[in-house]
C-alpha cells in the first residue's frame, strides 16, 4: 500500500518540477522547446525518469524481483510515475469535493 502512496507523492513532485521547468523555459526564452512534437510531448516522461535516477528509487522493481538492468528499472519507474498523474488528479479532486461538502 505504501508503494501506491509513494507513486502518488512522486506524481505530485513531478507536477511541481514541471511547473518550475516551465517557468524556467519561459524566463530563458526556451518555451518554443515545448512545442517541438517529440521533445514537448514526452518531456514529462523524461523528467520522471531523470527524477527516479537522481533519487535512486526503485518502486516497481519490488514487484518484478529486480530487473535485468538497473536502467530498465529507472525507465519503468519513471513511466509508472508519469502514469500516476491521472490517479493523483482524481484523488486531489475527491479531497477537494469532500472539503467543500
Amino acid at each position: 500500500m505504501y508503494i501506491v502512496a509513494a507513486l502518488i507523492v512522486m506524481a505530485i513532485a513531478l507536477g511541481g518540477v514541471m511547473a518550475i521547468l516551465d517557468s524556467v523555459f519561459e524566463a530563458t526564452g526556451l518555451s518554443a522547446l515545448r512545442r517541438v512534437p517529440i521533445i514537448g510531448g514526452h518531456l514529462e516522461v523524461g523528467v520522471a525518469i531523470l527524477m527516479v535516477w537522481l533519487l535512486d528509487i526503485h518502486l516497481v522493481g519490488q514487484f518484478t524481483n529486480g530487473m535485468r538492468e538497473e536502467w530498465l528499472s529507472w525507465v519503468v519507474d519513471g513511466i509508472v510515475i508519469y502514469g500516476m498523474i491521472p490517479v493523483k488528479d482524481a484523488i486531489v479532486g475527491a479531497i477537494e469535493k469532500g472539503l467543500r461538502a
